[in-house]
């Protein structure tokens, strides 16, 4: 019974992995943008090699973590790098990680006070208690709360995306020559290398927390298969996106928020629901964020863990008051970097693996 498969586990495991990696860059249409529709009609294409990549690096994580029984889930680094690559990994990635929890206080408090008139400060400290109290209740409900919260919004940016293609599907066909007449800035200029940095900017966020995550499941059939799903998942809803911005790109290029310009575009009652989302996006990467921090220095349900906790929550949100587009321009540059190093090291240690085995089953049989 325990390696069977439990469909609820697994809806739940993939759903937490799509809200890892949801954020406000995806949410807010921006990084889908400049990854991906900037590059035209290739972009479906990388879309599609990103979702493998996700599939295969999520449900990778998930089965680690279910199965290595690692001390801490910031010893993945140790786990897939060489030795003294995974020690720097390792003590610098929660300095990370605390860097990027500034930036989604940081992009809360900016987002609150763009659509409700909410000052900056209050939008910021609401998601940081939010999140704080988040991470106390534990892993176990963090995943109960992301697992439901993330395929909400992969299906309502599905539902955007489908609606925006279909009310503009002329220029869709013709998107390549519109995009040539069009100053869009793109975050790679090649489009396949784009789906390579795209899923390390995702993995590098969700590495630890996915690690966490795994420990927690049934058995590893779960595992794996909520890493495909959630990956997959996550992917289209993206691609949907992609297209639906692309459908209108003379337009949404030169909004700040193209999926909220789409859903307002549906609707007055869309847009409302949109924002929501939008700051939902952002607090369930905060989660993970947080909790990765505070995980690399004590385990979850002590009294360290709690006043690292505090402490991270406070620093924060002081550090938030900083200019938002000048945090992003110090960490978002390094992201990519460390995660294409993350996917490259997953790889390599599942053929390590898959010949270790092959070899232990040559030498048992002779």
């Amino acid at each position: 019974m325990k390696n069977k498969g439990d469909i609820k586990e697994i809806l739940k495991l993939a759903g937490t992995y799509i809200s890892v990696c949801i954020g406000s860059g995806f949410a807010t249409g921006q990084e889908i943008m400049q990854f991906f529709s900037s590059h035209g009609m290739i972009s479906i294409l990388s879309n599609t090699i990103c979702m493998g990549i996700m599939a295969y690096c999520g449900a990778s994580l998930l089965e680690i973590g279910n199965q290595k029984n690692l001390k801490s889930s910031n010893d993945i680094f140790e786990y897939l790098c060489v030795k003294h690559i995974g020690k720097l990994f390792k003590s610098f990635m929660p300095i990370f990680f605390f860097c990027s929890f500034v930036i989604m206080l940081s992009g809360a408090g900016a987002s609150i006070n763009q659509y409700y008139g909410i000052s900056k400060n209050i939008g910021s400290l609401i998601l940081a208690i939010i999140t704080l109290c988040s991470v106390l209740l534990g892993i176990n409900k963090v995943i109960s709360i992301l697992g439901n919260i993330g395929p909400m919004i992969a299906i309502i940016s599905i539902g955007v995306g489908i609606v925006t293609i279909s009310r503009n599907i002329d220029s869709f066909c013709i998107v390549d020559e519109i995009i040539g007449t069009l100053n869009i800035t793109k975050a790679i200029d090649n489009w396949w290398m784009t789906a390579i940095v795209y899923s390390g900017l995702n993995l590098i966020i969700a590495t630890p927390f996915l690690v966490g995550v795994g420990s927690t499941a049934t058995n590893k059939k779960n595992c794996i298969w909520g890493g495909i799903l959630g990956g997959i998942v996550f992917m289209i809803a993206a691609m949907t996106l992609n297209m639906g911005i692309m459908s209108d790109i003379q337009n949404t290029y030169i909004t700040e928020i193209p999926t909220l310009y789409m859903a307002k575009n549906i609707g007055p009652i869309v847009g409302i629901m949109f924002s929501f989302m939008l700051i939902a996006g952002i607090y369930t990467t905060a989660v993970p964020l947080l909790w990765s921090v505070c995980d690399s220095f004590s385990k979850e349900k002590t009294t360290k863990f709690t006043l690292i906790a505090f402490f991270c929550t406070v620093i924060g949100f002081i550090g938030s008051r900083l200019p938002f587009s000048m945090l992003v321009n110090i960490i978002y540059p390094m992201s990519g970097l460390f995660g294409v190093i993350i996917i490259i090291s997953i790889f390599i240690r599942n053929i390590i693996n898959s010949v270790h085995g092959v070899v232990k089953v040559f030498y048992a049989s002779r």
